[in-house]
């Protein structure tokens, strides 16, 4: 019978079966515990990456930008926006 683990190791050029094995080891929890966490980093990750390309792209306002991202990542991103909109008009001689 194959595990989860079995069938991730086949699709993924990643030693993950290694990986899951350290982890249960250090951690004493299971592997669907573990895999259960990385699925919610993995998505928190992924949403916050998209939330933060929709505020660039001009898709999400800046108050749906903050409750999604924070008042600090939102303030970040329009520091490097600007700062990147300066270079282009600099190096274009504008």
């Amino acid at each position: 019978m194959q595990t989860m683990t079995d069938q991730l190791v086949l699709d993924s050029p990643r030693p993950i079966a290694r990986e899951l094995d350290f982890l249960m080891q250090r951690t004493g929890q299971d592997e669907l515990t573990l895999l259960s966490q990385a699925m919610r980093l993995g998505l928190g990750m992924l949403y916050r990456q998209s939330a933060e390309q929709a505020f660039i792209d001009e898709v999400l306002t800046r108050s749906e930008a903050i409750a999604a991202l924070g008042t600090q990542r939102v303030a970040e991103i329009e520091y490097a926006k600007q700062a990147l909109t300066q270079d282009v008009a600099r190096g274009l001689g504008l």
